[in-house]
Parts: structure tokens; sequence; C-alpha cells
């Protein structure tokens, strides 16, 4: 056979989906190629001192079934889907790659405005007049999408690139802010308006101002504010229902909860006590559902559980629960939303077991406990509490369906498959990490999966399913030139 004859060229470096009249005439040339791959080794086996082609007939091949593949004939609509379910908020420069892949795929990510519309730029490194030109072209991508802006420029006295996202700020749905003087002043003076802004983080500015976006916003729900200053009585704002504030003192947040009584969601990070004691205030109830503390002082944790009642409260996260001085305001908590509270998770536990346990009896309502040891704790008691003993003792946490318990786990294997086995039908999902134990490779749990408990254990912690690589920042930088100008 002589030299292979590409009957498609054009299809070769593309992702081009080929005709269907086109296929016939693809099988039949990978079907010659197949028979010269044939009629070259029985050659070879015949004559083994001929020199082999030059030509790769198995190259022909492969290049060519791939044309046939079935990823290629993915519907555009099925893959701008896929393209939109690997992108966030994050990481505005992911279309980027996807662009610069194939011509198809390029055609597909410029025809999908929606992928170009998280702008993110956190103090970039590329000269301001090229990033205005890059950004530009973003922004007239994304179409008429609503846009989610992160934008940290602390090293910069240019206000070009703000004055840019300005000019679409009818486009905002979320903002996320850290910004210098310079660039707060420009917000102040720009007339521009915020009608569909939805979620607002405020991370670093001098002072709480931020000219019209202190106006009334009436989609405004969510607020992430770093509180470096005072924000009593600034707070505009009543429609909040998901907030979260870092590095605040009991009495920030007081305020926050009385200037946006409909908040659900509370989120509380790295909050403190000063050393003055401030005002003593009246408890106060609230409505919220959902209340994180996590890297807070055990002072704010005490402080703050002290002066608010949260009577409709269904899911706590605790962090760093090692103060036993909590246990009388997480006691008050939980007597005080025993009817409503249904998920309850203790991180870093480092109180007692019988503090712990003692605690969980006033949950009855929980159906989800989450329990994280520090590695070098060993627990006993909690297991065995947890076994259900009929007529001896009541059950604690009798609705309880998943358990969840990082480190810790020292009991014998039997008394685990006792507790485990006692909970059944109830209990439907068990996850055990850093377990450290025989019974990673028990059979015994076995029976227990086949009867329909879903059980995890691992001899580390839990596993981020979607880990995010450190190099691939450095690999592909946010701005750098893809060559794909429109």
């Amino acid at each position: 056979m002589g030299i292979l004859s590409i009957p498609y060229p054009e299809l070769l470096r593309s992702n081009t989906i080929p005709l269907d009249s086109q296929i016939p005439v693809i099988l039949s040339a990978i079907l010659a190629a197949e028979e010269d791959i044939r009629t070259t080794t029985e050659n070879e086996v015949l004559a083994p001192g001929v020199k082999p082609r030059q030509d790769s007939p198995r190259e022909f091949v492969r290049i060519h079934r791939s044309i046939l593949s079935s990823l290629r004939r993915l519907p555009t609509e099925i893959l701008s889907e896929i393209f939109m379910h690997c992108s966030d908020e994050e990481d505005g420069f992911k279309p980027r790659k996807y662009a610069a892949v194939c011509s198809r795929w390029r055609d597909v990510a410029l025809s999908t405005p929606r992928l170009w519309c998280n702008v993110c730029l956190q103090d970039e490194k590329t000269a301001p007049r090229s990033l205005f030109s890059l950004l530009s072209l973003q922004l007239q991508r994304s179409g008429q999408g609503p846009l989610s802006v992160t934008f940290s420029d602390r090293h910069s006295n240019n206000n070009m690139i703000l004055e840019l996202l300005l000019a679409v700020s009818h486009r905002w749905r979320s903002l996320d802010l850290t910004i210098t003087s310079s660039q707060q002043r420009c917000i102040c003076r720009s007339p521009s308006h915020f009608p569909i802004l939805k979620r607002l983080s405020i991370r670093v500015m001098s002072s709480f101002n931020l000219g019209n976006l202190s106006r009334p916003l009436p989609l405004l729900e969510e607020l992430t504010l770093e509180a470096r200053y005072d924000i009593r009585f600034k707070l505009p704002w009543t429609n909040f229902t998901k907030c979260t504030l870092v590095q605040c003192v009991p009495s920030q947040v007081l305020e926050v909860i009385r200037a946006s009584s409909a908040i659900a969601e509370l989120s509380l990070f790295e909050c403190w006590t000063p050393a003055e004691p401030e005002a003593t205030e009246t408890p106060r109830t609230t409505n919220i559902r959902y209340l994180n503390i996590s890297r807070c002082t055990a002072a704010f944790t005490r402080d703050f559980l002290g002066c608010a009642a949260f009577p409709n409260l269904q899911r706590l996260l605790l962090d760093d629960f090692v103060d036993t001085g909590h246990s009388v305001q997480l006691t008050s908590l939980l007597t005080g939303s025993s009817g409503t509270l249904t998920h309850l998770s203790l991180c870093n536990v480092g109180v007692p077991e019988h503090t712990l346990i003692a605690l969980l009896r006033f949950t009855d309502a929980v159906d989800h406990v989450e329990i994280s040891w520090p590695w070098d704790v060993h627990t006993y008691a909690l297991i065995e509490a947890l076994t259900v003993l009929p007529g001896k003792r009541p059950v604690l946490l009798p609705r309880l369906r998943i358990l969840s318990v990082t480190g810790g786990l020292s009991c014998r294997d039997d008394d685990l498959l006792e507790m485990l086995q006692s909970r059944r039908p109830v209990l439907e999902r068990v996850e055990l990490f850093y377990a450290g134990r025989t019974f990673f490779f028990d059979r015994s749990l076995d029976g227990l999966r086949e009867a329909g408990l879903e059980i995890t254990v691992l001899l580390d912690g839990p596993v981020d399913p979607l880990p995010v690589k450190a190099d691939d920042q450095a690999t592909f930088p946010i701005w750098e030139s893809d060559g794909l100008s429109d």
C-alpha cells in the first residue's frame, strides 16, 4: 500500500463533528490502514531485514478513530453546561483555558456568555493598560449577564480598572471588595447603582462608607463583613437572610442582628471579646436557623451565647469546643432550641466526654451529628452512651440518622459494632475518619452494609472531592494573554 491518504485533513486539528456522509469514508480509510499494518507485520516476519516504513499506519488509525469518538459528537449545549459546572466564582480564568483547547471548544466558550461572568481580580501584576484591555474583552464576552466581581488591588493607586467595573455596576450580582482609601473614594464619587446586587463582601477598607452601596438595595440578601471599624448604626439593610462577620466583638454582632432581623444564617469567624468589658446586653431573641461559630475566642463564644436566644435554630456548628465554661451557655442554647435543632457539628472537642454526653441529652430532635476530636484524644464513653439498651436507660439521640466521628476512636471493635447494630434501622449513615483501627479491614461491618447502613471508614480525614491544585494558577495566570481576541 502506498502513502496513506488523509480523507478530511480539516478534521484532524479540531473537534468538529464529522458529517454523516464523511463517516463511511473515514471508516474505509481506517480499514485500509489496518490492512496495511497486517501486511507490514507479515513482511517483517518473512523478511526481518527489511526496513520498516517511515509513515505510521498505527498513528493514522489512532487519529482517525478519535475523529469518530463519542466525545466529539457531544452536543454543543451539553458541552456548554459541562463548562459551566466546572467553573466557579473564584476562578474567573477557566474559560480562557477552555477556549485554548481547540477551535470547537473556543467557539462553545465564546458563545456561552455565562462563562465570562465571574470577574476575579486579586492583586494582579499585569500592567494596568493591558489589564484594562483584557477586562474589557471579558466584559464584552459576558454579554448582559449578571456579574460576580471579586476585586482586590491594594498596591495600585490607578483606578482605571475599578472605574471600568463601576461602569457595569448595574450588572453586579455578587461583590467582594478589598480596597484602598483611593479606591473607596472612587466608589463614593461614582453615580453607579446596584439594582440586582444580592451578595456583598467587604474585606478591607478605611471606614464604613461606600456611597451608593449604603442606600437601600432591594435584592441584597447576603453580607460578609470584616469589622475592623465601628459599624454601629451604619447598616441600612434590613433584608439580609445570610450574614458572615469576621473579627467582630459581641456588641457588633448584636448590632447587626438588631439591624437585620431577617437573618436566617449567621457565621462568625475569628471574633473576640475586648479586654475592657462591654455593657451588658439584654438577651436578644433571634430568628437564626443556622449558626456557625469558628476560630473565635472562648470568651467571645461565652459572651455571645449568653446574650442571644435561638428558639428556631436548626443547625449549629461550633469550632474549638474546648472550654467547659461554654457548657452553661450551650446548655441554655440547646434547651431553648431542643424542638427545632436537627444538625449539630462540634469540632476540635476538648471537653471531657461526660460533659459532651450531658449536653447531647438536650438534643432529642437532632438527627445529624458531627464530632471532631484532636488526634491524641481517646474516647470510650461516647460510643457506650450511644449504644441503645432497651428498657435500661433513655436513648441518647433517639432520631440519629447520620453520625460522623473524626479521631478519638479507641473503643473495642465489638463495642463499636454493638452500638451500630443497636441503632438500626434509624441510623442510615456512619462516617469514621482518622480511625486508625483494625476494623478498617474487618469484614464484620459487611453485614451492616448489606442491611442498608452506609459506612465510610478512612485511616485519614475527609477528602475534598475536587481539590484545588496549588500550581494551577502558576501554570495559567489569570490575565495571561491567550491570543483569542474577538
